[in-house]
């Protein structure tokens, strides 16, 4: 029986254009009214996060930054936040201000900072990278600034760096063998496939351990949840969920790690579809 929906919002609840499909809404709203499911929001955003959940008009706990906070509802204070270590922020700093990779990276301020994001101000940023700033731009500070270790001892949920996938690839494989003791995320951009986002977090941050805490703390068990996602950021939480449902616009490399695929994309109402056939239906794998 399912106690508590996993939810991811990019690529998974949202459509291309950002909105929520009106099957996602009604779905969620009858799964929290008629069946007493929770609702966790998954996701890699941070402030941006709290409209959307304010959008489904029910009550939802949140997960923002993948993993690092966990929120029990949107008027709550962090019950559950895990801040890059100062050493690590140094070491992955300096090394990416010492390095000639040419890509475009920055850091989030803590919840006490207003969840602040500060880039790295260079002459030639990708238009990608723009264009993720401007939409930043619409929910929180966003600014550039010259030299990013002059905040080594802010709170720093996370480092992120935008770029071509595959560039972040190499990336990410290196900064997974420097010496401090940090978790590295590499998903694809929901809008574009080519670009992706690599996130430098602590090592107790992930979708799958926050969720795991959300989890105790709710003394829901995993074989009471459902976990639905599109990207390798969301894999984590397939693995802990007894029902892990994969849309239909997810990479294979995802597909593949789901008990279940829907035939729906984001844009067809792909949680409606979930819903119905493990919840509404109490149907199981």
């Amino acid at each position: 029986m399912i106690k508590l929906a996993a939810i991811d919002i990019d690529g998974t609840l949202l459509d291309d254009s950002g909105n929520i499909p009106e099957k996602n809404l009604k779905a969620l709203q009858k799964a929290s009214t008629e069946y007493g499911i929770s609702i966790a929001l998954c996701t890699g955003r941070g402030a941006s996060a709290f409209e959307i959940a304010k959008k489904l008009q029910v009550a939802c706990h949140l997960i923002l930054a993948n993993g690092v906070y966990i929120f029990d509802n949107i008027l709550s204070r962090p019950i559950v936040k895990n801040y890059l270590k100062e050493s690590a922020k140094i070491e992955i700093l300096s090394f990416l201000e010492q390095s000639h990779f040419d890509v475009d990276y920055y850091i989030v301020l803590g919840f006490e900072e207003d969840f602040h994001m500060i880039y790295k101000w260079r002459d030639n940023h990708d238009t990608y990278f723009l264009n993720f700033v401007k939409g930043r731009q619409l929910h929180k500070p966003t600014y550039p600034q010259k030299n990013l270790l002059d905040f080594a001892k802010s709170p720093i949920s996370h480092i992120g760096i935008v770029g071509r996938y595959d560039k972040l690839k190499y990336l990410a494989d290196i900064f997974k063998n420097l010496s401090c003791n940090i978790n590295v995320i590499l998903y694809y951009a929901s809008d574009n496939k080519d670009y992706g986002f690599l996130e430098i977090l602590d090592i107790e941050s992930s979708k799958e351990k926050a969720l795991l805490k959300l989890l105790k703390i709710k003394s829901i068990n995993p074989e009471n949840v459902l976990a639905i996602g599109d990207n390798f950021n969301d894999t984590g939480m397939f693995e802990i969920a007894n029902v892990s449902v994969a849309v239909a616009n997810a990479p294979d490399e995802v597909k593949r790690l789901a008990k279940f695929v829907t035939c729906a994309t984001n844009n067809q109402g792909a949680i409606a579809e979930a819903f119905e056939r493990f919840v509404f239906c109490k149907k199981q794998i």
